[in-house]
């Protein structure tokens, strides 16, 4: 049973050396619309107040 178990996993298994620049930026440049459009209806809102 083990020697199958062994037979199935990834040869890749660690995560460590992963390049995720490209995800930090992506996720930086989606949050950073997210504050713009916030701050945007936020002051669409008090000025028709």
């Amino acid at each position: 049973m083990k020697a199958e178990q062994q037979e199935l996993a990834p040869e890749y298994d660690s995560h460590d050396n992963l390049d995720l620049r490209g995800t930090m930026v992506s996720v930086l440049t989606l949050g950073a619309i997210f504050v713009v459009l916030w701050f945007a209806i936020f002051i669409l809102f008090i000025e028709r107040i």
